[in-house]
This record gives structure tokens, sequence and C-alpha cells, in this order.
């Protein structure tokens, strides 16, 4: 049992290692496919992969972490539905069409307003809340296991992810990073 959950969580960090790499300029430099091409090519390989990872979770036998109750399940549920809701809104940003490579992506400028202007990350704020509810709502190790691999892997993400749009942007991005914090709002807090 230990062995598949090692397994399932060095596959998750795995995923999550070439979905950055993929993603990166040079990666993208280096495979000269285009770029509609290469992001709708990308985004079919990220899917199956996800799904697929979806799937080997599901087909491992796992202990409960606790007893799921009425509570803990809508607890989940609430926090998955408003990650859902972050992520919707920052698509609001952009056009999904050229996110997936559907469409010519228009050099478009630093998208720095709408939730973007409480958290430079609402993917990934998005994504963990999803996964965080997804533990509550199943507390199963196979769910615990999914955000272990999440949370190892979101630093290394968000520097990656930081680092070209620093390349892009240079210093637009460089003072909104320093005004916006990353993956939460700030409270308005002051010191």
């Amino acid at each position: 049992m230990w062995v598949d959950h090692l397994i399932l969580f060095l596959a998750w960090l795995l995923f999550y290692g070439i979905h950055s790499a993929l993603a990166s300029t040079r990666v993208k430099q280096a495979i000269p496919l285009g770029d509609s091409i290469y992001r709708i090519l990308y985004s079919l390989l990220s899917t199956i992969l996800f799904f697929g990872l979806l799937l080997l979770g599901a087909m491992i036998y796992s202990m409960l972490l606790f007893p799921p109750t009425p509570f803990t399940q809508y607890t989940g549920l609430m926090l998955a539905a408003i990650g859902l809701f972050i992520m919707k809104r920052a698509f609001r940003n952009y056009s999904f069409r050229a996110f997936m490579g559907f469409k010519k992506n228009l050099k478009e400028g630093l998208k720095t307003d709408g939730i973007q202007a409480k958290i430079r990350h609402p993917l990934y704020t998005g994504t963990l809340l999803v996964v965080i509810g997804y533990v509550f709502f199943n507390p199963q190790l196979t769910s615990l296991v999914i955000l272990i691999a999440l949370l190892i892997y979101l630093p290394f993400g968000i520097r990656w992810e930081e680092k070209k749009l620093i390349a892009l942007y240079g210093e637009a991005y460089e003072q909104y990073r320093s005004k916006v914090p990353a993956l939460f709002p700030s409270l308005g807090l002051k010191k």
C-alpha cells in the first residue's frame, strides 16, 4: 500500500516538473512547432497526464485519514467551489481559447487588474483550494499525497513562473510583485 502511494506522489511531482518544463521559454524555443500548435499539444498532453494521475489515484487502495462527515464534505465542497471561482475570475483577464492554443494570442500586456490585483498567481491559489477541499471531501491517504506533492511543487512552480514573467515584463513585473502577494490576498494589516 505504501509503495503505491509513493509511486503516486512521485508521479505527481514528475507531472508538475514536466508541466513547468514544457511551459518554459527554453523548451518552447527548442521545439519548432509554432506558438498555437505547441500550446494545443501542451494543453492536450497536460490534460491526458492529469486525468491519468487522477485515475491512478482512484485505483489505489487507500486508508481513510478521518471519517467523512457532512461537515467535512460541505467544507470540502465550499473550499473547492471557492478555488474554482478564483480560477474562473483569473481567466477573465485572458482568452481561454488563446490559453488553450485555439486562437492566436496577441501579445497582451501584464494583467494586474481584477483578481490579479489581489494575488499574483490565482490559478495556483484556486488549484490549492480545490485540492485542500478534495482532502476534506474525500479524506483518503491518496488525497493527502496529492496535496503534499502540490505543496512541495508550488514554491518551485511560482519561482519558475516568475522568472519567466520577469524576463517578459521586466521592471513592470518587479513592481507588481513587490506590491501584490503571490497566493493569498493581504488582510490589509500594516506594520
